[in-house]
């Protein structure tokens, strides 16, 4: 890592401990850049919980992003919205690693991948972000900011997760009582298979393997939807389970 990485790294971990956000002070030169800047943050916090991944297409590729050591919550979740910069709420599907795959070279085949997955579960991805004027900054400084995780909310499990209609699946999102989005999909990748095995492939091949416990969600169905400090919210995969959190 390089001396303006570490600087990245510290300032980054700076604006954690303290609630205060950052101004980022350099363009970041590519994603190896990007994940070597996560990498040094998880690093200092502990092992990740879990990882995030996203692609805004079928065929695009994805991104990822640790959730760090602390990120994984149990629904219904409690924050202090007023403690948050922002408060972000994605509704996601989520599956749960059940067997580790130490760091190799070789790559990671989807049915491989696939074999260490034990149950889906709706998640509640909470957005914070340690980045001041964010709407207008590089997003590529998001990333490197865990593309602004601050938790996931675990949810009910789907247990038979491998034969559901990905593009037909109906999603709502009740904010105080209020249906805020009730749709069929919604996924830019549509189909949330292909992100989680190449999320696998990722973390074995490039960042030091991928272990028992950890969780992977895998990109909003609802879009990134902002609200104020007081709002319950409430995910729902119609059929399969929900996820709650206040703040």
């Amino acid at each position: 890592m390089t001396t303006d990485l570490s600087y990245a790294v510290r300032l980054l971990l700076e604006a954690r401990h303290s609630g205060k956000q950052m101004t980022p002070p350099f363009a970041l030169s590519d994603r190896s850049a990007v994940y070597a800047v996560q990498d040094g943050v998880a690093a200092e916090t502990g092992p990740v919980s879990g990882w995030k991944v996203g692609a805004r297409t079928p065929t695009a590729e994805p991104s990822a992003a640790p959730l760090l050591a602390d990120a994984l919550v149990r629904s219904p979740a409690r924050f202090d919205g007023r403690a948050m910069h922002m408060i972000g709420v994605e509704i996601e599907i989520s599956f749960h690693i059940v067997r580790d795959i130490p760091a190799r070279r070789e790559p990671v085949g989807r049915n491989e991948a696939l074999d260490i997955v034990g149950d889906a579960f709706v998640g509640m991805e909470v957005v914070d972000t340690r980045i001041a004027d964010f709407k207008n900054v590089d997003p590529e400084w998001l990333l490197a900011d865990n593309q602004m995780n601050h938790a996931l909310v675990i949810g009910d499990g789907i247990e038979a997760w491998r034969t559901l209609d990905w593009p037909n699946l109906r999603v709502r999102l009740v904010v105080d009582g209020k249906v805020d989005v009730d749709q069929k999909g919604g996924l830019g990748a549509v189909d949330p298979v292909r992100p989680l095995a190449w999320m696998i492939d990722h973390a074995v091949r490039l960042r030091g393997g991928i272990r028992r416990g950890q969780a992977i969600t895998t990109g909003s169905w609802t879009g990134l939807r902002y609200y104020p400090p007081g709002t319950s919210a409430r995910g729902e995969f119609v059929g399969f389970g929900s996820v709650e959190a206040s703040f």
